[in-house]
């Protein structure tokens, strides 16, 4: 993940360097190498994934003319969307990202939790279904909305349980478990999210360059104090990817980049907006469909 990157790249290189030394982890090799087992863990899976976009977006602006309309990050990917609107840079976004991850890996500890995605049912019953199937202090709760038909819930591994025979009940097509680090997304993560606000507190922010559509609203903006409002209150608050991706389109975005690693956002992108024109950009395969669309 992002090795050719940074074969191409001093600016990628330099990244990577720098998200080593900040978090004290083995980032680059981890990214190159491996084991998966420890790179999806979720003190290093965080920053590996933000550095890895930021090397991307450091490759792409140094070979192509770029210029956003807008920009979304979906999770921990707003990180690297801040920097792509400029209200920090990026050493300060994998300083952030690292107290996340730290804090949300020790939030994981406290509780047997996981995720799972409900494929076929709309936000409306699963929502219902999430509040039958809390109880007890044991909860269930809608963490991403990532494109129609394609929901993820978060909690509990009792209540995830329950919310399945649920969800099916109301006409899910499929449950399947994920393979994840904890209850990401959910209220579970509440102590991680104060740990975010007072990494936060004593940061300036600067007003975006562009607007930004945020996870847990869904509303464009470009003010530091929303910003920073955002990126405590998104750790634990369901990602509102479909609301964000109509939002984009509904100021005018038509063509829609997605920069890190994999193409996941990509697709999604295509499932809320099958009229958008869509290309990826993580490696050094991709670059001549991002300039393509980008030229577009």
């Amino acid at each position: 993940m992002g090795a050719d990157l940074v074969a191409e790249s001093a600016d990628a290189c330099r990244l990577f360097e720098m998200a080593d030394s900040l978090t004290g982890l083995p980032i680059t090799r981890l990214c190159a190498e491996g084991p998966l087992e420890r790179l999806t863990q979720t003190d290093v899976a965080q920053p590996a994934v933000v550095v890895t976009s930021l090397a991307a977006l450091a490759v792409l602006r140094a070979s192509t003319p770029l210029e956003f309309g807008a920009v979304a990050g979906h999770s921990v990917g707003e990180y690297a969307a801040y920097v792509a609107a400029d209200v920090f840079d990026a050493e300060t976004a994998l300083r952030l990202v690292h107290v996340r991850a730290q804090s949300m890996a020790a939030a994981c500890q406290s509780v047997d939790g996981s995720m799972a995605a409900i494929i076929g049912l709309d936000e409306e019953p699963l929502r219902s279904a999430c509040l039958t199937a809390s109880y007890d202090g044991s909860s269930v709760e809608i963490a991403n909305l990532n494109a129609p038909g394609n929901l993820i819930v978060s909690g509990e591994r009792g209540a995830i349980d329950r919310l399945g025979a649920l969800a099916r009940e109301a006409g899910a097509r499929r449950v399947l478990p994920l393979n994840v680090g904890g209850p990401f997304h959910s209220t579970y993560m509440r102590p991680a999210a104060d740990d975010v606000g007072r990494a936060l507190d004593d940061l300036a922010l600067r007003r975006g360059r562009i607007p930004i559509v945020v996870n847990a609203t869904a509303e464009a903006t470009q003010q530091p104090e929303a910003l920073r409002r955002e990126l405590a209150v998104q750790v634990y608050s369901p990602v509102r990817w479909i609301q964000t991706l109509r939002a984009l389109a509904g100021i005018g975005c038509d063509r829609f980049l997605e920069i890190g690693p994999g193409n996941v956002l990509a697709g999604l992108v295509r499932r809320t907006l099958p009229d958008a024109n869509v290309a990826s950009f993580g490696s050094m395969a991709d670059l001549p469909a991002a300039r393509e669309l980008v030229a577009s």
